[in-house]
């Protein structure tokens, strides 16, 4: 595929996640490191290779908003806590990864991320009895696990006083 071909795919595949800008689509061709290329084989152009995203601007749809679809942005930070207050600058939180294989490290950045569910060294797997769900803009309540109940039951508190 030539450059000019590659980079009207990315422009389409960035359009369908609303970055329109016209800086934030050349930022993003000059720094797709892979995909953004429609899949053949479907009557629409909705589908697309995974892509990844290096450096894509902050104030971006496809960085500020949950983006259901094959597109992962990958940022530079200088540490830690860099990264974690770039996850936690989303108004977002339904999951997140941290790969590492320093323990202390994940448990830090588990324990800080905003999410409802975070992985380590893994991607979205889940359990029957693990309470999935988002926090922040991400949802209200949880699917699996005993706190799925929670859904079903209304608490209501009884005080009894004078009975003596």
């Amino acid at each position: 595929m030539n450059e000019e071909v590659f980079n009207l795919s990315i422009r389409r595949f960035l359009k369908q996640f609303g970055v329109t800008a016209q800086r934030d689509i050349e930022h993003a061709v000059q720094a797709a490191l892979a995909g953004g290329k429609p899949v053949s084989g479907f009557k629409t152009t909705n589908f697309y290779e995974p892509t990844l995203l290096v450096d894509a601007p902050h104030d971006s749809r496809v960085v500020q908003e949950e983006v259901f679809g094959p597109a992962l942005p990958i940022f530079r930070v200088k540490d830690l806590d860099e990264a974690i207050k770039l996850a936690n600058s989303s108004i977002y939180g339904l999951g997140s990864s941290i790969w590492t294989k320093d323990l202390a490290r994940a448990n830090k950045a588990a324990n800080k991320i905003q999410a409802g569910v975070t992985w380590i060294n893994s991607l979205h797997y889940g359990y029957d009895e693990l309470p999935f769900g988002g926090v922040k803009m991400s949802g209200i309540g949880r699917e699996h696990g005993p706190e799925a109940l929670d859904y079903y039951f209304e608490p209501k508190g009884v005080v009894y006083a004078g009975l003596a």
